[in-house]
């Protein structure tokens, strides 16, 4: 079943952090975050703010729906 989000969703970024060197085995990267709203890349993509310990930071990253899951408090 597909989540349907919107704007002000805590959301959790699962993603494989693509911009080191290709190696075997790839470093996993996680992040919690605010739907921003949908992103201009195309359907199925998110904008979403990245929330830190220290504050929510003002960048707003595209992210594909895959890899964007709910929030477990």
């Amino acid at each position: 079943m597909q989540q349907k989000w919107k704007p002000g969703d805590r959301v959790t970024v699962v993603t494989v952090n693509r911009g080191g060197p290709v190696v075997r085995k790839q470093t996993v990267v996680t992040w919690h975050g605010v739907i921003v709203g949908p992103s201009l890349v195309g359907p199925g993509w998110w904008n979403v703010r990245r929330d830190t310990k220290s504050g929510i930071h003002r960048a707003v990253y595209a992210v594909p729906v895959g890899e964007i899951g709910p929030h477990k408090r």
